[in-house]
Parts: structure tokens; sequence; C-alpha cells
């Protein structure tokens, strides 16, 4: 637990109680009968600031394509700062995914040059207060994220990740904060469902609780032991229902913000993270205010706290807030600019090198509709380096127009797979084999013919990277059947697959723990590990090929069950100088049911 020095809107006032006493007497005789006894309570306000999900993007400047854009955090340290002088009473706070997404957060982790964690210089820098612990801040393995935290001047809190072999706390469980005379517990939590996505050796250890849980137990202590007039839950987690119509959107895995609204008592606000949406501090749940700044810094959410002390303690009397864009009438911070820059001419430099030229386009527009020569590279990288009889991936970005004929860069892989995952190989059998492909063909909510085309309808609340695709065996989509019945003439080598044939399947890291909905791989057998990164290996095999076809073996296509019409009914044979009746239409082309 760590307890800050208070600001100092709080500092003692002692040396102005002569004048304070004179002016109390100077009143008197205007406060004296029954205007004294309706004098109004003390008030204060104190502005709670929270980022989320930066993903290592300090300038306003998008990696993947070349350019500038409207977020980074030099754009939110310019908002901060001007908050500040407008009230001394800010909490600054962030939501966690914080050293891991752009090249700077990979080179800093796989290439160390010796300097602190850019991130955690700049967010020391900013004076920030607390920052929950994100799922993407072990993806380069305890160390990295050890010594982010150990280089930062403020408090990683997580209070659900525990050690296994005792139970402790792993990271700090909450911060209590004095701000103008007002005690304010920040308790942090962080999604529970990091052991489904991350590799083991990155997490070994740990384990986590349900946040429902741990804030059951500390939200007491805080009200209670720590007393703490104000509450703020610090969650890298969503929202598991629709915030307009409380359905459950299958997200409870992971995303745990109503079910804290709803059965934990005395939280006057929850910051929320992970799930890189907008949502303004004018929403409530389950009559909590809740509040995300979406993802990149893109916008800094302001929470204004109205407190009112009553019967001895403050009470919040008001909640109010929005979402602050990071748009280009923003100024960058200049301290913020002179840390990130050295990193991110650095990032420049290693996105800009050559690797490769693609005799041929590429093109991904149409990934989740046919087979691709662009997903076809990343299956026959994963199956090189494996060994693996199958291999399955997705399109990692939600669009991609795929690589353009002519010189390859590192920028190009980069946008194309964005993330650190590592390389498992599962042993599965055939009948798992075909229930993972059965869920990713739920990915097709609906189809209908129109205009001669069969048009196809993303299921609602699908994340689109978890449409997976096949390598090394055959098969034909169905969308127009029932979920669950879309997979047909699944074979392998010619064969048809039996549900008890077994395979060696190459997968990402984050499959292999059954994330995305593929449950079915998390009982599958786990062969072996890599810990080549397979964006790498995808650079690596461009670099020693320096020329690169595109070639797509259409191993799989999506096809509605067809068949030639029924034949017309037998006619009686015609008497004689009738003429002949004519053939059905199946009859003459041969065939009828297959």
């Amino acid at each position: 637990m760590t307890r800050p020095r208070s600001l100092l809107s709080s500092r003692l006032r002692s040396f102005h109680l002569p004048l304070l006493l004179l002016a109390a007497w100077a009143a008197a005789p205007l406060a004296a009968g029954p205007a004294a006894a309706a004098a109004e309570p003390p008030r204060e306000r104190i502005t709670v600031l929270e980022t989320s999900d930066l993903h290592v993007n300090l300038l306003p400047w998008d990696y993947a394509r070349g350019r500038s854009a409207d977020w980074g955090l030099a754009r939110v340290a310019s908002r901060v700062a001007a908050i500040r002088k407008e009230t001394p009473n800010v909490i600054l706070l962030d939501g966690g995914d914080t050293i891991q997404g752009t090249p700077i957060g990979w080179l800093h982790a796989r290439r160390p040059d010796g300097t602190p964690d850019p991130m955690a210089a700049a967010m020391s820098e900013m004076r920030y207060d607390a920052m929950a612990v994100g799922n993407h801040d072990f993806n380069f393995g305890l160390d990295v994220l050890r010594k982010a935290e150990k280089e930062s001047t403020f408090p990683w809190l997580s209070a659900n990740t525990r050690y296994e072999k005792d139970g402790s706390a792993a990271f700090p469980e909450y911060l209590v904060k004095e701000v103008a005379g007002v005690r304010v517990g920040i308790l942090g939590l962080t999604t529970p469902n990091i052991p489904n996505w991350e590799p083991e050796p990155n997490r070994r250890g740990l384990k986590w609780e349900d946040p429902v849980d741990t804030a059951r137990r500390l939200v007491p202590v805080l009200r209670g032991k720590e007393r703490c007039d104000v509450v703020v839950v610090l969650i890298h987690s969503g929202l598991e229902i629709d915030p307009v119509t409380g359905e459950p959107n299958g997200t409870a895995h992971e995303n745990r913000v109503a079910s804290i609204a709803k059965d934990v008592p005395g939280i006057d606000l929850i910051l929320m993270g992970h799930t890189h949406r907008k949502v303004p501090p004018t929403t409530r749940v389950f009559g909590v205010p809740v509040a995300q700044p979406g993802r990149w810094g893109e916008a800094l959410a302001r929470v204004d706290l109205d407190v009112e002390r009553r019967d001895g303690s403050w009470k919040v009397t008001g909640v109010s807030g929005e979402l602050l864009p990071s748009d280009a009438s923003v100024p960058v911070d200049p301290a913020i600019a002179a840390i990130a820059r050295p990193q991110h001419e650095r990032a420049l430099a290693y996105l800009d090198e050559p690797i490769a030229t693609a005799a041929g386009a590429f093109p991904g527009e149409r990934a989740r509709l046919e087979d691709t020569a662009l997903l076809d590279l990343v299956n026959d990288t994963q199956r090189a380096a494996t060994g693996a009889q199958l291999s399955m991936t997705s399109l990692l970005p939600g669009r991609f127009e795929g690589f353009p004929a002519g010189p390859l860069t590192v920028r190009q892989v980069y946008a194309l797979y964005p993330y650190e995952n590592q390389l498992s190989v599962l042993e599965v059998d055939g009948a798992t084999l075909k229930a993972v492909l059965e869920h990713a063909a739920s990915f097709y909510g609906s189809a209908a013919w129109e205009n001669g085309k069969l048009v196809l309808t993303p299921k609602p609340g699908m994340i689109p990277y978890n449409f997976d695709v096949l390598q090394g065996a055959s098969y034909r989509i169905d969308p127009t059947a029932p979920e669950g019945s879309r997979i047909r003439d699944l074979r392998f080598q010619g064969r048809e697959v039996k549900p008890d044939d077994t395979f060696t399947l190459a997968v990402n890291s984050y499959r292999a723990q059954g994330s995305g909905g593929y449950g079915a791989l998390k009982k599958a057998k786990l062969v072996r590990t890599y810990n080549d990164e397979i964006r790498e290996l995808i650079i690596d095999r461009l670099r020693k090929g320096k020329t690169v076809v595109p070639v797509v073996d259409e191993n799989w296509f999506v096809a509605p069950e067809a068949d030639w019409a029924p034949q017309a009914p037998r006619r009686p044979a015609p008497a004689a100088g009738e003429a002949p009746a004519p053939a059905a239409a199946g009859a003459a082309a041969g065939g009828g049911n297959r």
C-alpha cells in the first residue's frame, strides 16, 4: 500500500490563524441570529483525470500508416497542465495497457538501449498519481514489467493480482490520497482473464482473483480503516453489459465493471479501461458513475466530484465531467516530446528498414470472405517455423488493405501483425479442429441474396480478429446453415477428417490459451512453445526470401449448399401419335438429388 504526501492545496493554515480570528470577530454582528445556524457546509471540488490503454502512444503519430494522428500522451499532457492551472485539486490516473503497443515499446523491451522505460519517464514527468496494471503490460514478461514499474514515480495498482505461493498481493492494492482535506481512496484492479491470454512464462507465479470479490473485501477497508471520504475504483476492465439495455454482452470472463457497480456498495466512481471504448462520465451503471477515455490518448476523461462536509465527513454530492479529445487544436507538450523524440526516431528508422520485394499485390480487404495470399503468408510462416501439419491465424487489424506490389518494409508487417504474439504448437483431434472452425464460422451473423450476390453480415459483438482461417486442410463454410453446422467437406490431404484423427496445429500464444471463444484449444495438449514473436518470424522470412510471390491455394471458401433441382414426376408413355413430354431440367442436366 502506498500513501502519498498531501497536495499543496491541503497544507496547514495555522500561519493565517490571527487574520482568520480577526475576520471572524469583525463579521460576528452580521452572522448573529438564525442566519448563523443556516450557514452552508464546507464544499470542495476534486477533479479526477484518467487516461487508459495508451499502448506507448507518446506522440500524435500513426506508426502503421506513417502519418500524424489525433492521439498521444504529449497532447494529453497539455490538457492536464491547463487543468492544473485552473484548479489545484487534481488526481491523475491511468487504466493500464501502458508499456506495449507501438514499435517504441517493442524496441525498448526487445532491443534495450539502457534508457528508462519511455512511458514510465513521460508519466512520471506528468506527475501521475497511480495506474492500474493492464493485461498487455505482461506481454514482454515480468522482467520488463517490473523494470517499468520500478522506474515510475507512481504506484502500479492491482489488488486482485496475487502470488500463487501464499496469496499475498503482487502489486500495491490501493492508494490513499488527501486532497483539500478530503481522503480519496483509489482501488486498483485488473481483468482476471490474463491466464487465458498470456503464456505462463510471462506471468509465472501469479494468479488473479475475481475483481468483484476483491472490491467486496477492500472497499470496506478504504471506508473503515483508511477513513476515506471518497472511493474510486480504477480498473483495467470494461462493461460486460450493454449500458443502455443492460443485456449481457458475453464478456463477463474479462469485463467485470457492471458486477462491481451492482454488487459492491460504497463506490463513488469507476474509471475503466481495456475495451478501448469512449464512455463519458455522465454514464451511470446501477447508479454508479463510470467513465472511460478510449485508447492511445485519443481523449482525457475529466470527472469533477463535488463534495460537501456533513456530520464530520465529506460526501459526494455531484458528479460531472466530459471526455476531452486530443485533436489538432491541442498543442504538444514540449517536455513529453523531448522524452519521446529519441525513441520516436529510433522507431521510425526501424519501421523504414527494407526487407523484401513483393512480386505482386497481397490484398487484405476480403480476407474474411475468401482465402488470400496475405493470410497464407502468415500461416505458411507458422508452419515452416514449427513443422506443424496445420496452422491457424486471423487478420488482426479491423481493416487492412494488404501489401502492394513493390518494396516491403518493416512498417507493413507491423501493420499486418501489431501484437507481440508468440508461437505455440498444439495436438488436436478432428473433433476439436471442427469445433474451432465452427466457432470461426459463427462470425457470419446473417446471409441473404441481394442482386445475385450472397451478402454476409458479421455477427454483432464478435470481434473481427476472432475469425480464424486454417491452412493445411481444406474446407467449405456454409454461412446459411445454423451455427455449429457450417463447416463442410473438411479434408486433410484429400481424406475426410474423422473425429479421432490427430494433428499438430500452430497457433499464436493468445489463441493457444483458448482466447476469443476458442475454448476447445485450451483443452488441447501443448506440444511446444517458441520465444520468437510471429511478426519477427514473418520479417525474417521475407528478408531471407528477398522476393515474395503472392500464392493462394484456395483451401477454404464460402459457399452454401447447392443441388440440382428435383426431377419432375414421370409421365405415362405417350399414346401412338402423341408428342413426348419435355424432359425436366434436372433430368436434362443428367442428375437428380445427390
